[in-house]
């Protein structure tokens, strides 16, 4: 039973930690966008009063203020974008390695299997061991 549930963990290749680590980022981004929303939008206001009641610089420069924030904002939203399409890009090619892997060791075990099962059964117990190994030490990215 060891071997399978080995091979079947393989399968499985989700990082918790990472992915919390992901959500905890971007809750953060998205504080800080809103954050800086919020204040565009304050400084709209603030603007619109002052060119109602006077038609002076100090207009210009809360207008200035206004679209800085907006712009800032913008830019928090499009990182976080990217980030995340990042984290898709090299999560999807570390399950094709993992699956890859996995396909390999199956297709030589049933090989070996199917010539030599005493030394198939002595595969069996050497590869789940090294993916039970592999698994607890592997690498851990908690960016």
């Amino acid at each position: 039973m060891g071997p399978l549930a080995a091979m079947l963990s393989a399968l499985v290749v989700t990082d918790i930690g990472t992915t919390i680590s992901r959500y905890k980022r971007n809750g953060a981004m998205w504080l800080l966008a809103s954050l800086l929303f919020m204040t565009a939008y304050l400084f709209a206001l603030v603007a619109g009063a002052i060119y109602l009641s006077t038609l002076y610089t100090p207009l210009e420069a809360t207008i200035i203020l206004a679209v800085a924030s907006l712009v800032l904002g913008l830019v928090i939203v499009g990182v976080i974008y990217w980030l995340n399409a990042r984290d898709r890009r090299v999560a999807a090619e570390r399950r094709r390695r993992s699956q890859s892997q996995t396909g390999l060791a199956v297709a030589t075990a049933l090989a070996v299997f199917r010539k030599r099962p005493l030394l198939a059964a002595g595969m069996a117990v050497g590869l789940g061991t090294a993916l039970g190994l592999l698994g607890k030490s592997g690498n851990r990215d908690h960016s």
